[in-house]
């Protein structure tokens, strides 16, 4: 089972928003809680889940796209 930013948070001992801005580099977190997180992170192998992410941001990651050879034959269109 993958570890979440919530189990990463208490494990470092600090907020979800602190994991938070530490994995998107936002806003002020002191270098050593910084590095705490980053070692709790690379210990359990986390990486954000981008389904999750798309899920959020009501945004697919996917595009499909067709080429069509024949547009004259009524078939394809």
């Amino acid at each position: 089972m993958n570890i979440t930013i919530t189990q990463i948070a208490k494990l470092a001992g600090v907020s979800r928003g602190t994991v938070d801005r530490v994995i998107h580099q936002r806003g002020r977190v002191a270098p050593e809680v910084e590095k705490r997180i980053r070692d709790i992170m690379d210990e359990n192998d986390y990486h954000p889940n981008m389904l999750g992410r798309a899920l959020a941001a009501s945004k697919t990651l996917l595009t499909i796209g067709m080429i069509m050879i024949e547009k004259g034959n009524p078939f394809f269109q």
